[in-house]
């Protein structure tokens, strides 16, 4: 089998004979060096798979699960991909997608597990959850007696039957229109304004967990009264955000 790399793209061609992980390993972790934001693996040159060869995406999944690396595979014929979800753990855990293009349309959309990155400028995190429209002039001014940033972040919530990286183009899209359209409101506020995403089971959870892996200084929510007033409702915001994070926290009640 050949491995050839271009770009964020490590192309596989010839027969799968036996596991080859190992070698795409090193590739792949030699890409993610340079693309942070994930990499692709085309397996449309492959010709054939055996059993042997069909364990080297269960380490490749094992890989993306232990990393929070986004790796996606493309270009699996139905014949080869068939013998690959014989080996158990893959079904539920490569992550797939039909083309490259669509592979990095998914990419390009973000969505990163983890969120670490190194800032200059304090930063307050807008999750787009709620009725957040309501919670960007709070933020602003805030963002503007603190000398901040605006980070807003979309949450991209993933059904617990796919694997959490796996590309969703339909709501990679709403995501980013919704990133656009908050970003345009603060912009008029003259705002400096960063756009994140990122993937989680639960949208509170997720932002949560963002905020604690970015230590923002100040995370702002904003929900319905008639929401909140929910018991339900109102721990699953409240719990996460408050107790689990570690900023001060606003959460901007909307009466109408």
């Amino acid at each position: 089998m050949i491995i050839q790399t271009k770009g964020d793209v490590i192309k596989l061609r010839g027969a799968l004979t036996e596991n080859q992980w190992p070698a795409i390993k090193s590739a792949v972790s030699l890409l993610l060096d340079e693309h942070p934001g994930g990499v692709i693996i085309d397996a449309n040159g492959l010709t054939d798979v055996t059993a042997a060869g069909a364990h080297t995406f269960l380490d490749a999944s094992n890989f993306i699960q232990a990393q929070s690396a986004r790796v996606i595979v493309c270009g699996l014929s139905d014949r080869i991909l068939e013998e690959i979800r014989k080996i158990p753990g893959v079904r539920s855990q490569l992550v797939l997608a039909a083309t490259v293009e669509e592979a990095r349309a998914s990419l390009a959309a973000g969505g990163t597990v983890t969120a670490a990155e190194v800032r200059t400028r304090p930063a307050v995190l807008v999750p787009l959850i709620g009725a957040w429209p309501h919670a960007l002039g709070f933020a602003a001014a805030e963002a503007a007696a603190r000398r901040a940033e605006v980070h807003l972040l979309y949450v991209l919530q993933v059904p617990r039957n796919l694997p959490i990286g796996a590309p969703m183009p339909e709501k990679e899209q709403d995501a980013q229109n919704t990133l656009t359209e908050a970003e345009k409101t603060l912009k008029r506020r003259g705002v400096t304004v960063r756009k994140r995403t990122t993937r989680a089971r639960d949208v509170v959870e997720g932002a949560a967990k963002f905020a604690t892996e970015t230590k923002p200084e100040l995370l702002v929510v904003a929900y319905r009264k008639e929401d909140m007033a929910m018991e339900g409702t109102r721990y699953a915001v409240v719990g996460p955000l408050c107790d689990d994070t570690p900023c001060n926290v606003a959460i901007y009640c909307v009466g109408d």
